[in-house]
């Protein structure tokens, strides 16, 4: 790191609606796959560090699972993990999808962190402005700025393309407080490669099925056994309903031998070994409204 330069570090929580781009926009400013990205509403269900360094800066950001409403124990434990984040952290960056419209939630969700609650600079990004035209766009700004017109910046980008990401990444730093490292500058996830192992089997999953399933869908990790030049990874793929398993199976068992594949692959390319992974399917009709089976899944209020 440069002795001359004031080192800029602290953390940022990522936060928004569901599907809004928070975890692309990470994993492009990370230079890592270390949130699942998938078109499926409520992919990020606990709290994801991504962890940027370089010579003047370390920006922690925490991205958190899309505020939605829900009547499941799990949809309330992730909404719960997105506000405890904001309130944590030093930097609130909250994000649209400028391709849709400002909804009511939308519209709720930028006034409740525009009311004063919380005292950290919020920045607004409008993500996906490489999909709609400037006439589109400036009125949108408009929008955001009458609603929260005490924010310090309102940012168009495009997390895919990395559309204005490194504009967004300075005035970011610019609120960041004047210290040291937090976290070792050679880290870029505070995730466990357990926990990196459930989230690419569950990204394929989600990506493999479609309709209410995904939401239904939990993986959890048997066994991760160094072995040899590799890693076994026995994973049990959690199903809510009896109709599900032979859906997710897929004929002659197509459907989940694709998902190992995929997931392997993933895999092996950021863990930099070779990965056996061996897949089971299980039936739990409740586990996703269940405290005690969210909390053994990490997925309680109180674990993430």
């Amino acid at each position: 790191m440069n002795k001359s330069r004031k080192f800029h570090a602290g953390t940022v929580a990522l936060l928004g609606r569901p599907n809004v781009g928070k975890s692309t926009l990470m994993n492009h400013i990370i230079g890592a796959k270390v949130a699942i990205v998938t078109p499926k509403p409520q992919t990020t269900r606990h709290r994801i560090l991504g962890i940027f360094t370089d010579d003047e800066r370390q920006v922690v950001f925490v991205d958190t699972p899309g505020i939605h409403k829900g009547s499941k124990q799990l949809n309330r434990n992730m909404v719960r993990v997105a506000y405890a984040a904001a309130e944590e952290a030093d930097v609130l960056v909250v994000m649209q999808d400028v391709t849709k419209p400002l909804d009511a939630g939308s519209r709720a969700l930028i006034e409740r962190f525009a009311d004063g609650r919380l005292s950290q600079p919020r920045i607004h990004v409008l993500n996906k402005v490489d999909k709609v035209s400037k006439d589109k766009l400036l009125p949108r700004l408009m929008q955001v700025q009458q609603l929260d017109p005490g924010a310090m910046a309102y940012v168009p980008v495009s997390a895919r393309k990395g559309v204005q990401v490194d504009a967004l990444l300075k005035e970011i730093t610019s609120y960041l407080p004047e210290q040291g490292p937090i976290y070792d500058p050679d880290w870029f996830t505070d995730q466990s490669q357990r926990q990196l192992a459930a989230e690419y089997v569950r990204e394929q999953v989600f990506l493999s099925m479609h309709q209410e399933i995904p939401f239904q869908t939990a993986v959890d990790i048997e066994r991760f056994e160094e072995v040899g030049d590799g890693v076994d990874i026995d994973a049990t793929i959690l199903v809510g309903s009896e109709r599900h398993k032979p859906m997710l199976i897929g004929k002659a068992g197509e459907r989940l031998k694709g998902v190992g594949v995929r997931a392997r692959q993933g895999l092996e390319e950021i863990l930099g070994m070779h990965v056996r992974l061996n897949l089971w399917i299980k039936v739990d009709a409740d586990w996703f409204d269940h405290p005690g089976k969210l909390s053994d899944l990490g997925l309680g209020s109180d674990s993430q």
